[in-house]
């Protein structure tokens, strides 16, 4: 008489349940390693763009001020040399400033945040002859996961003052 086999052994149902184990087991720390991955990379971009934006926007306007006008110091309670005033061809007064983790520019009195990731701007005259070029040197921040931060810092970019 044959036996009707349907079902499973004790044996084949415990390699299943031990190979599903391993690999849920195995799947929790990737995910957590590609999530973290994620963020940095995320962090990364977002003060890529942070920088380039600023920087762009600190020499575009910097390029078409007057020379003999710039001056550095600091917003009080904030690092020397995070503030630079000057005024443009057209009679505009231009400032960036370090206010906490924002950069801000104004312009006739008109405050516009730039970044909130900064964690350190630092204007200066890489030459103190000349007053006609300037050097930014900016270092961004953003937290990333677990209380840890991504920070980019970017080498001094120099600036001519065309007037």
């Amino acid at each position: 008489m044959a036996r009707d086999r349907r079902g499973y052994t004790l044996t084949e149902v415990m390699l299943v349940v031990a190979m599903v184990g391993a690999v849920v087991a195995l799947s929790g720390p990737l995910m957590v390693r590609l999530s973290n991955f994620w963020r940095q990379s995320q962090a990364r971009s977002d003060i890529q763009a942070d920088v380039r934006i600023a920087m762009d926007l600190m020499n575009r306007l910097l390029r078409q001020g007057k020379a003999a006008t710039i001056t550095i110091d600091n917003v009080s309670g904030q690092p020397p040399y995070s503030r630079l005033s000057f005024t443009d061809i057209s009679g505009r007064s231009i400032s960036f400033y370090q206010q906490g983790n924002a950069l801000t520019v104004s312009i006739n009195g008109a405050n516009d945040v730039v970044t909130r990731n900064l964690e350190f701007v630092c204007f200066g005259f890489p030459d103190s002859s000349d007053t006609s070029i300037m050097s930014i040197a900016m270092t961004t921040q953003k937290s990333t996961y677990l209380g840890g931060a991504l920070a980019l810092q970017l080498s001094i970019e120099k600036v001519r003052v065309m007037n």
